[in-house]
């Protein structure tokens, strides 16, 4: 098999299976309907459980930040099968708010564990091309597009968030070494996060409550 066989066959997404996110510090840029992605595995592999499966590593929830805000972060490993052997394990990490605080206040969510895996998942096939042409920065909600000084001047707020430096991601990094809590979930409400940023965040921030 050609290193990148399977790679270019699931790495294009059709328009019916983006989303332009309409609201918020992503608005205008482009998500993948989940769905997709297990039809597009099934297209490959086959039924799930049978030629591509998963098993959920961990389950775990941050502390409470200073305005009681909390996350839920899902931990994964994704198998494929290719020629009747599965493949070593493909990890996956994924987050969700389980209270975040809102205009009208703290908002629970029943739902943050299954869209924590929703995210691990999507993490995982990512790894093996899924939707890699909305992940390379075309419209994807992890990388803010390309704005023209012209563009700027006619715009007064293209995105709410920015995209996060270096420095800042050395400054978030010290904090979480430091012992701080909520740190991942504060990155993410003030910054725009590439999901290998992210990812770096809350590996370091599980090491540290591990440790």
């Amino acid at each position: 098999m050609e290193n990148l066989e399977i790679y270019n066959k699931v790495k294009s997404v059709p328009k019916d299976a983006q989303k332009e996110i309409f609201g918020g510090r992503l608005k205008g840029m482009t998500d993948i309907k989940p769905q997709w992605r297990i039809q597009k595995m099934t297209e490959i592999f086959g039924v799930c459980g049978i030629g591509w499966k998963f098993e959920i590593i961990d389950i775990k929830y941050s502390e409470k930040d200073e305005k009681k805000q909390q996350c839920c972060f899902v931990k994964i490993n994704l198998y494929i099968k290719v020629d009747n052997k599965w493949s070593d394990a493909i990890p996956g990490i994924g987050g969700s708010s389980f209270i975040a605080l809102e205009k009208n206040g703290l908002y629970l969510s029943d739902e943050c564990e299954k869209m924590a895996l929703t995210d691990a998942l999507s993490v995982a096939m990512k790894m093996i091309g899924v939707g890699a042409d909305v992940y390379m920065g075309h419209g994807s909600k992890y990388s803010p597009p390309v704005v023209s000084d012209q563009t700027q001047q006619t715009n007064d707020v293209i995105h709410s968030k920015p995209a996060i430096t270096p420095k800042l991601m050395e400054k978030m990094k010290e904090r979480i070494n430091k012992g701080e809590k909520g740190i991942v979930f504060k990155a993410e409400q003030s910054f725009i996060l590439t999901p290998e940023q992210k990812k770096e965040l809350v590996e370091l921030y599980k090491l540290q409550t591990n440790g």
